[in-house]
């Protein structure tokens, strides 16, 4: 099982799980270390000096990685953050479910604190990229997907330049945005095949049953319950539960529907296969002021990277490139060297020429 390490956490000793790829413009020469290399000092140096985010580090050999979280949250999130994040979550949830026989406030408090820890981690480390890179096998989709949703809603609102008490409450919110769903029969939720008009009606009442609960029992600040209603509404007015559009739709509601539709697609469930970063960018880019509110979208993008810088990838002509660097504004066209001929340099971007040209997949390539 292999993990993306970024620069900083890169270690001497640890084991390469994918070839990097290095071009030196002085001699004109790709240098490479290979898949199984031990990193030293030094190569750890050299990777710096070229600009590279982090590499692909094999987990199995370096136990202190965290082999089982997404690959886009490791670097920013500890495990033991992680697992607290998840039995708060969990704590919460559980009151809903006894029917609020006994509310506890200081399950939310937990929450809270929780909400707090992830905005300071993303904070101190912002000019992170979210890389993506694996797929998410989860047992318990639920949770895991509520703090994904929470990190990455956090690091879009970091993006817009909220304030720190503001993305507290947006992580608060994203961390509970699916309580609801407690109230949907399970059979219902894990059904492997299409729902019936029936069984969808009862699925859009979860935003509005979570958001009662909270209201209910004044348990957390306004903004949140209604981050919570409103995280299904469409930019356009076809979402539920109300028909909320444009600027209508509560801030937090917004972020949230984002990071929530990027989540569910990049992860397993039961009725279908997770589909790639880059399938999910472009569902995002493709429902840019329909389904979502645009500039929460470029937030986004800013903030996520399908293709981490040095890895390798496949191109719809057949020609295999490196990634050399991030493109901000569509992180699906970025800046590619050509593997052959590594003095070739191909804008995705900004070269008219070359608009057919897409990503199709990464490759493992193995140079001999």
């Amino acid at each position: 099982s292999m993990t993306f390490i970024p620069i900083c956490r890169l270690k001497s000793g640890m084991i390469l799980d994918r070839d990097v790829y290095l071009f030196n413009s002085i001699t004109s020469r790709m240098v490479m270390l290979k898949t199984g290399a031990i990193l030293t000092q030094d190569n750890i140096q050299k990777l710096r000096e070229f600009g590279i985010p982090g590499v692909y580090i094999n987990s199995i050999n370096n136990e202190n990685i965290n082999a089982k979280a997404p690959n886009y949250i490791r670097p920013i999130i500890k495990k033991e953050l992680r697992q607290e994040a998840i039995s708060s979550v969990k704590k919460v949830y559980d009151m809903f479910n006894q029917a609020a026989q006994k509310i506890n406030i200081s399950s939310i408090n937990q929450t809270m604190i929780v909400s707090k820890k992830i905005v300071n981690a993303l904070k101190s480390n912002a000019e992170a990229k979210i890389s993506i890179a694996k797929l998410k096998l989860y047992d318990d989709y639920t949770y895991n997907h509520s703090l994904d949703v929470s990190i990455l809603s956090i690091a879009i609102g970091i993006e817009l330049g909220l304030e720190t008490e503001e993305l507290y409450d947006l992580g608060l919110c994203a961390l509970l945005h699916d309580i609801g769903k407690m109230a949907v029969p399970i059979d219902i939720i894990a059904k492997p095949a299409k729902l019936t008009p029936e069984e969808f009606c009862v699925v859009k009442q979860h935003p509005a049953k979570g958001a009662e609960f909270f209201k209910k029992h004044k348990l957390v600040a306004n903004k949140i319950y209604q981050g919570v209603l409103t995280h299904h509404e469409k930019f356009d007015g076809t979402g539920y539960p109300n028909g909320l559009s444009g600027e209508n739709i509560p801030l937090f509601g917004r972020i949230i529907s984002v990071a929530d539709v990027f989540d569910a697609l990049t992860s397993k469930r039961p009725y279908r296969e997770p589909s790639t970063a880059s399938e999910a960018i472009e569902y995002l880019m493709g429902g840019s002021g329909s389904f979502f509110d645009i500039k929460i979208v470029k937030a986004f993008l800013n903030k996520v990277a399908p293709y981490p810088i040095g890895s390798c990838v496949k191109l719809s002509n057949g020609d295999i490139a490196i990634i050399v660097k991030q493109n901000d504004i569509n992180p699906l066209r970025p800046i590619v060297r050509l593997f052959d001929r590594p003095d070739i340099m191909l804008n995705l971007y900004s070269e008219k020429s070359l608009q057919n040209l897409v990503i199709e997949n990464v490759c493992d390539i193995k140079v001999s």
